[in-house]
């Protein structure tokens, strides 16, 4: 967008946290609308792993919190859970992936497959075990929630969400996390 004025860029760039929940709800209604019809893997995708390990990963502290905690407040809305498992859950999902940021910042395809697919599988345990606060009855660990095959599609449908969320980010000049916190010019 070389043609935009730096006045524009900068709309363009405070823009982009609105897109992003725009497409966390229409992922949202769309799931809820489609779950019946929904081939039985497809019921088991977390489609909002992505977005908070991005928010994690690519945002600053205070725009992925904010980010994080909205999205997974309207997924906790739309789910028959207790209010709050969703969203706890999913900070913790953030914590991990902010942590993880600090050791290695998924930049290449292959560490982006590796960090969905990971988490993915640690969000297997992370759900259940937050759960468990709320209800005792939940089991945290069970082979329904330790599948291979849905860690993998977890995984591979956030890689490529997540390289989106990317391209997004490249669409409306919004400067990461990268440029600005592991810069050597900052102090």
């Amino acid at each position: 967008m070389f043609f935009l004025q730096p006045s524009q860029k900068k709309l363009l760039s405070s823009l982009n946290p609105l897109f992003f929940i725009f497409a966390v709800f229409g992922l949202i209604l769309a799931k809820t609308a489609c779950y019946p019809l929904a081939p039985h893997f497809i019921q088991h995708w977390d489609l909002l792993l992505p977005f908070i390990v991005f928010f994690g990963q690519r945002r600053e502290l205070p725009e992925g919190i904010i980010l994080s905690l909205f999205s997974a407040h309207l997924f906790s809305l739309a789910s028959g859970a207790p209010l709050g498992v969703y969203t706890t859950a999913y900070l913790v999902i953030f914590a991990l992936a902010r942590l993880i940021s600090y050791v290695a910042y998924a930049t290449t395809l292959g560490s982006i497959l590796l960090l969905m697919i990971g988490l993915s599988a640690i969000s297997r345990i992370v759900l259940p075990l937050v759960a468990s606060f709320f209800h005792p009855g939940w089991p945290i660990l069970s082979l329904y929630n330790l599948v291979w095959w849905s860690i993998l599609l977890n995984g591979l449908a956030g890689w490529a969400i997540y390289i989106v969320l990317v391209g997004v980010d490249r669409l409306t000049n919004k400067v990461s996390r990268s440029s600005i916190e592991f810069s050597g010019d900052a102090l």
